[in-house]
């Protein structure tokens, strides 16, 4: 495999690895603050972490941005605000269950919105690869799908599952003058001044946030922003958005992963089975990929 291979294959399990907490941090935070109070610190965080790295290049590539004023737009509006914004809507009525189960849709409304055609390895990879993500979603338990009843925050979540194909879509415009890390920087950007007037006045939240609260919104805007997007747009570019979008599916592998890191939360016979079909599964949609690209 070339190396510009694995490095956007590690890129993308770095990044499904960072927002495998995402719904946790949504549940957290869903009764200190509003969505868009959680929207706003978190992208101006990310902003504020990305400017030192990226000042030059705006000064001198000012103009292209201005230029590319839809994009960045279009990126704001979708996976950088619009998205997380409706994650935290479904955290407020939404369990995590039925979150993790919508979540995994975004990969499939990717594959059908890029039009690309697999083979059919590839297509039986993608439900070989959901139906091992909903293994461990439901711990083996199926029945629980007989109690999925739909709430306004499951609607939230399927936008939101909806944006991300859209987002990974627009990835492919982005211009090759400009930087990526410059572009995120100003979908960031652009995301706050859109969430702005919705936490005012800033100073009443400010004042009531705890450190603990501050501390997971650092870690929303450094990591799970700054870090983790960064390193998915790479990702995007050097894989291809399919492949990448079958590495999403890894997501509840490395939520299974922390819950018995963090929690002790033993993983069971059901869960080490669903990680088994998800390998196989992600396996099976990559590999023609792989040969294609090295062809």
């Amino acid at each position: 495999m070339k190396p510009a291979l694995i490095k956007g294959y590690a890129l993308a399990l770095f990044t499904v690895m960072m927002w495998s907490m995402n719904l946790i941090y949504a549940k957290y935070l869903a009764d200190k603050l509003t969505p868009e109070e959680i929207s706003f610190f978190r992208w101006s965080i990310a902003a504020l972490a990305m400017s030192p790295f990226i000042l030059k290049e705006l000064i001198n590539k000012f103009h292209l941005l201005l230029k590319s004023w839809k994009l960045i737009v279009s990126m704001a509006l979708s996976g950088i605000g619009g998205l997380n914004l409706l994650v935290y809507y479904a955290g407020r009525t939404a369990s995590a269950t039925n979150m993790s189960l919508l979540s995994i849709l975004g990969p499939i409304f990717l594959i059908v919105l890029s039009r690309q055609q697999i083979g059919f390895k590839q297509k039986a990879g993608v439900f070989i690869t959901v139906f091992g993500a909903i293994t461990i979603i439901l711990n083996g338990n199926f029945k629980e799908l007989s109690t999925f009843r739909f709430v306004i925050g499951d609607v939230y979540m399927l936008g939101s599952s909806f944006l991300f194909a859209v987002y990974a879509l627009i990835q492919k415009n982005t211009p090759p003058n400009i930087s990526p890390l410059l572009l995120l920087f100003a979908a960031s950007f652009v995301s706050t001044l859109i969430f702005m007037p919705e936490i005012y006045p800033v100073s009443k939240t400010i004042h009531t946030l705890s450190t603990e609260v501050w501390c997971v919104l650092a870690v929303l805007g450094i990591i799970n922003s700054f870090l983790a997007y960064l390193c998915w747009d790479k990702a995007l570019q050097k894989i291809g958005a399919v492949a990448a979008g079958a590495l999403y599916y890894a997501m509840p592998v490395f939520t299974m992963f922390f819950s018995y890191l963090f929690l002790g939360d033993k993983p069971d016979a059901a869960k080490i089975f669903g990680l088994f079909v998800v390998c196989i599964g992600v396996l099976m949609i990559i590999v023609p990929g792989i040969r294609n690209k090295s062809r």
